[in-house]
This record gives structure tokens, sequence and C-alpha cells, in this order.
């Protein structure tokens, strides 16, 4: 009797172990940017979970983002919409499901001007050689004729981030920047701190807006695509959920925020407020209702052929 007991105990005890590996082996990883990428999963992050699916978030740089979705390695990620689309064309196992971010660019300097055309036979340090900004501010200079090229137009001069930005506008060696959020924040607030006043001059959102006679106030900037297996009408109602909830909870939650998404590897020292949060657009939009902004925006990086095939297509 005590032998079967004993057998019993370890078969009890071997199925228990095999149930843990199972539930751990389940748990999803989903990679993020830093910055508003981040902000717009907050709820996933503090969750640690989709429903009742378990996930991990890692906010990281966006290049390892782009990397484990090369890879396959990512379960879901949020990602440049424009990176977002060229994975999903190139690998058959990811979805196209959401728009997240709708533009985080600003103009900032330390002197007050009324109009881009004012920017022309000034240098403007910039992020993102290659990528939206470049393409957005472009873009916008084409729409009203400022230059950018050629005899007295302006002078952009391409930084790796906004932390080789941010100091040479409060040493005075830089005047105008492009600048996305949080980090204009950031330079506001360390500006302020010496005494060195530094103006919000042009919402790039707007001027995209009004550029490409656009309903939605930006561009479809950032975008999360799951793996399609994944993709159970379950699971997708409850993703969605989870990421239409977020903008109350990053409301409510504004003091926690930076040590939150500190825990899953953010490196920003930033205090969330209402505005701030305000100014990063964590629009949720589902991509197949999407499709018109995201060809638009894309139309600019010469990526005119997206087939619906990449698309989630909602069940309701």
């Amino acid at each position: 009797m005590k032998k079967y007991l004993a057998i019993l105990v370890a078969i009890i005890l071997i199925a228990s172990v095999c149930a843990m590996c199972a539930c751990n082996d389940n748990k999803l990883t989903l990679y993020v940017p830093d910055g508003a990428p981040a902000l717009s999963v907050a709820k996933i992050v503090n969750d640690k979970a989709v429903g009742k699916q378990a996930v991990d978030t890692v906010v990281t740089t966006g290049e390892e983002v782009v990397a484990k979705c090369s890879n396959g390695e990512a379960d879901m990620a949020v990602l440049p919409t424009n990176a977002a689309v060229n994975i999903c064309k190139k690998r058959n196992d990811y979805l196209l499901f959401s728009v997240n971010v709708y533009g985080v660019l600003y103009i900032v300097g330390t002197q007050r001007i009324e109009s881009l055309a004012e920017l022309q036979g000034e240098t403007l340090y910039s992020i993102g050689l290659g990528n939206t900004p470049e393409y957005v501010f472009k873009k916008v200079c084409d729409t009203w004729g400022v230059k950018y090229q050629g005899e007295n137009a302006i002078d952009i001069q391409y930084q790796t981030d906004a932390t080789t930005i941010i100091p040479q506008i409060l040493n005075g060696k830089a005047k105008f920047a492009l600048l996305g959020e949080p980090a204009v924040t950031q330079l506001m607030a360390k500006a302020q701190d010496k005494g060195i006043e530094v103006f919000n001059l042009f919402d790039l959102q707007q001027l995209w807006q009004e550029a490409t006679d656009s309903s939605q106030n930006g561009y479809p900037q950032a975008s999360l695509i799951v793996k399609k297996d994944l993709l159970t009408d379950e699971f997708a109602t409850q993703l969605m959920a989870s990421l239409t909830a977020n903008s109350a909870f990053v409301t409510a939650n504004c003091s926690s925020l930076s040590q939150l998404l500190g825990k899953a590897g953010s490196s920003l020292t930033v205090t969330y407020t209402t505005e701030l949060i305000a100014r990063c657009n964590l629009t949720i939009i589902a991509a197949q209702d999407a499709k018109a902004d995201i060809a638009s925006y894309l139309s600019t990086f010469g990526i005119t052929s997206i087939p619906d095939s990449i698309y989630h297509e909602n069940s309701n």
C-alpha cells in the first residue's frame, strides 16, 4: 500500500512540475521601444497579462525590437509602422493589429518664430535620419514650399538621438531642434532648471494633418504586430480591450508610470503628467480601420504596396 501511495505522490509531483513548465512556456513576450510606444502598453505592463494570458513586456531599443521580430522571437511588438509593415510582408507569421501612437514630434527653439519658413537659413538639429522625423518634416516642408536643400535652406543636422541634442540646446550651441516626446518635456524641465527659455514652436502632427488633409490628427507612427497563430477571436478581443483601456490607466496612474516602465526596462527619467501623456498621442485604432492613414503615411517612405493580407481583420 505504501508503495502505491509513493507512486501516486510521485505522479502528482511530476504532473505539477509539468503543469508549471507548460504555464511558463505559454507566457508571451511583448517587445516595445522606450518612450511613447512603451506608454501605449503600460496597462499590459502593469497587468502582466492580456485577459488570462500571461505576458512579459520588455522595454528596449527600437533596433532590438526590430531584430526580435525579424527573427520571429517576439510574440508581439510595438515598432515604427514602416518597419511593422515590412516585417509583416517579409514574414507570414505576423499580422498588423493596431496603431498605437499617432505622432510625437515637435519643433522647439530658444527663439520664437511664427512659421516654418523662418527656419530657412537656420540650423535645425533633428533625430530620425531615414525614419519618421525626416520624412514627416520634409513632407510638411514640401507642402508649404519651405526649402531644406540648396541656398538659404534649412540646414538639418541629424543626430543619433535626443541625448546628443538636448545638451547642445542647453549650452547654447543649438537654437532649434526637432524632437519627440517625452524628450521634449525632459528638455523643457532641464532648461527651466537652468533658467533657459525654450519654446514649443510647432506640432508636427497638426502640420501633417493640414498637409495631407487627413481626418486624423497626426500619422500612424507606431503600430502593434502580433503572431498570427495567437489571434484567436477571444485573445484579439481581450488584447484590444487592454489597449483601449490603456488611456484611462495611464491618466489615472501618472505618478507611478516612470517606476512601472522602469521595471520593464525603460531608461527614461521623466515625470509623467496628463499634459505629457496627451502630447504622446496614444490613439488606439484597429489597423484595418486605419488603412487609409497608413497608406498615406507610408507613401512618404516609398512604400506603396501594402497587401490586405498583413492586416488582422476584426471578427466584429
